[in-house]
């Protein structure tokens, strides 16, 4: 069915950091001559990210860099790098100022053609991300944001997803209904499950192929989403 209106996530969906964060904190590490390998720096990145928490959306640039060069040095301490504690100190800060760099953020080559076939199509589109306003410095860096008539965030909102009311906000805001608005995003947990708690149709992205075993609908680039848009 063609929907009404189609929500995006933002980060891993839309855009992401380039190189990705565990390869910055490694080739950090790497040049203050300490190297770790990438691999065990990503096992660090998501174990930390989920048992702790990503960083809490700020009000601020100084308050975000504080935020992520603690979060860095948490997925360092993880690592257990064998440096100083000074050098663990300055390899977390300029990871973190890597990461916070809207410069370092490039959009994934499918996106331009799915808003072109949207817009033609007619399709009101937005974005729902947990994100504080980086978001808004790294959307006019990549020039997206003003294919997108609506921008939520968590930070914004003060609601996080997977909470069914950021979603509720989004299809209100673009006018469509929740039962005719396709949401797009790259989590299982805050996306899908936030999306089928609101009751939009959830369509996760897996641009690696980490959710193979995903019951619902699954593609890997958004040129596969099925919309009827000729319909």
């Amino acid at each position: 069915m063609k929907p009404d209106g189609v929500l995006f996530d933002a980060a891993g969906t839309l855009f992401d950091l380039v190189p990705p964060i565990h390869d910055v904190i490694a080739s950090t590490a790497a040049r203050h001559g300490h190297p770790c390998a990438p691999a065990r720096v990503e096992r660090a990145l998501d174990h930390v990210g989920g048992t702790l928490g990503w960083p809490d959306d700020e009000s601020d640039s100084a308050g975000r860099t504080r935020a992520w060069t603690v979060f860095v040095r948490r997925i360092i301490d993880e690592v257990d790098l064998p440096a100083p504690d000074a050098a663990l100190g300055e390899i977390s800060e300029e990871a973190a100022a890597t990461i916070l760099e809207p410069a370092n953020y490039q959009v994934f080559p499918d996106v331009a053609p799915l808003v072109q076939r949207l817009r033609a199509a007619d399709i009101r589109m937005g974005i729902v991300s947990n994100f504080d306003d980086l978001l808004f410095d790294i959307l006019d860096h990549t020039r997206l944001g003003t294919s997108f008539a609506t921008i939520l965030t968590s930070y914004r909102t003060g609601f996080s997803k997977p909470d069914p009311r950021i979603f509720h906000l989004a299809a209100r805001a673009i006018g469509t209904d929740p039962a005719a608005t396709h949401y797009v995003g790259d989590s299982v947990y805050s996306d899908m499950g936030g999306a089928h708690a609101a009751g939009l149709h959830g369509i996760l992205i897996d641009r690696d192929d980490k959710h193979s075993t995903y019951s619902g609908e699954r593609i890997v680039s958004l040129m596969d989403l099925r919309l009827d848009l000729d319909r």
